[in-house]
């Protein structure tokens, strides 16, 4: 915990990049070209240049980050209590998924107290029967949210254009929603913002949840790297509708190296009135959660854009908001009893003492290997 501020990172991923998991017919070349524009985002613009964050191309995009490695870089190497972990498919370029689900399960194995789960649909899927068997399925695993990618990674060349989905398709979309109440889990998290590949951004637009935000008023819809692209259509779904919530994996690390973008981007939502609806995420392992939340605990929002746009002054109360009080509120956790109940677990007893330095885990098992 940082200043007693207990923190949920919204979205953690048991990433795997490395070779062993792709599968063997996607050429050599666009594997690669995928590694290098990733890394260049989030290795390269968003982590911390101070000693030990940054990984080189070859940890960050050929390892299979284990739970292991995921719980000590969240619970020991950083101020994070708890994590949302995020299973994303993407079937045609990767076996076991490209943020894995078998990962995430051991992960709350390790850590029951501290992990939440939300399964990825991969609606890409023909078989629609298949795709409600596994939501089923990660319902029995303990699966409380379902997360949704807006294209498979496939480029169609004949309609020249990324094979997409978008969420306000009554046919296409729609059943997947109606499925997840029926088996009652009403948060449904969306990658949005963030271009996935080549061709049209549309795909990553938001207003498309807009439409389908309006037609399911029970459930919560989360918009995930809210604010990295399409701003002012984000900030306005948050203003009309209460049952959309900001999720700011990679955003909120834009305080780190890019603070002037991140002021214009969490004042944007202030001044729409969504503190009640902005989640921190940090995307682990796709970048270390440590100096993301150090620096936005010492953020403040410039005086001449508080004066000069009318965003709100960022306080503590609002800071604690979005590490860990929304999310907590969103899905009913008592933080004073979860505080109790991590307390003594393995993660509190080793982080009693000082952080372990970033990574450690990780490439203590790289050098052994």
């Amino acid at each position: 915990m940082i200043h007693d501020v207990f923190v949920i990172d919204g979205v953690g991923h048991a990433m795997d990049f490395s070779d062993d998991n792709v599968v063997d017919s996607v050429p050599r070349e666009a594997i690669q070209n995928f590694r290098s524009f990733a890394y260049g985002v989030f290795v390269g613009q968003l982590e911390s240049e101070e000693p030990g964050y940054r990984l080189t191309l070859d940890e960050w995009t050929n390892t299979h980050f284990i739970a292991e490695d995921l719980a000590r870089t969240m619970f020991v190497e950083s101020d994070v209590d708890m994590v949302v972990g995020h299973h994303v498919e993407v079937a045609p370029l990767f076996k076991n998924g490209m943020f894995r689900w078998d990962d995430l399960l051991e992960l709350r194995d390790l850590a029951p107290e501290r992990v939440l789960l939300y399964r990825g649909v991969d609606t890409f899927d023909p078989d629609r029967e298949k795709i409600f068997s596994g939501m089923e399925r990660a319902v029995e695993q303990g699966a409380i949210g379902f997360k949704f990618y807006p294209s498979n990674g496939v480029f169609d060349r004949e309609a020249n254009r990324m094979v997409a989905q978008f969420y306000d398709d009554p046919e296409g979309a729609y059943p997947f929603f109606e499925k997840a109440r029926d088996l009652g889990v009403r948060t449904l998290a969306f990658h949005k913002a963030q271009p996935i590949g080549v061709g049209p951004n549309s795909v990553v637009g938001v207003t498309d949840i807009s439409t389908a935000a309006a037609e399911f008023p029970d459930m919560t819809f989360e918009v995930v790297h809210a604010g990295w692209a399409f701003l002012e259509d984000t900030a306005y779904q948050l203003q009309y509708h209460p049952n959309v919530y900001a999720t700011l994996e990679q955003t909120l690390g834009l305080c780190v190296n890019q603070p002037r973008r991140f002021a214009h981007i969490l004042g944007t939502f202030l001044r729409a009135g969504a503190e009640d609806r902005l989640m921190f995420g940090s995307g682990c392992a796709l970048n270390h959660p440590d100096p993301i939340i150090r620096h936005f605990w010492n953020f403040e929002m410039p005086p001449e854009l508080v004066e000069g746009y009318g965003y709100p002054d960022l306080t503590p109360q609002i800071k604690a908001k979005i590490l860990g009080r929304n999310i907590a509120r969103m899905h009913g956790i008592d933080l004073e009893d979860k505080r109790v109940a991590i307390s003594n677990d393995r993660w509190g007893e080793m982080r009693r003492s000082e952080k372990a330095a970033p990574w450690s885990s990780l490439r203590a098992r790289l050098q052994e290997a």
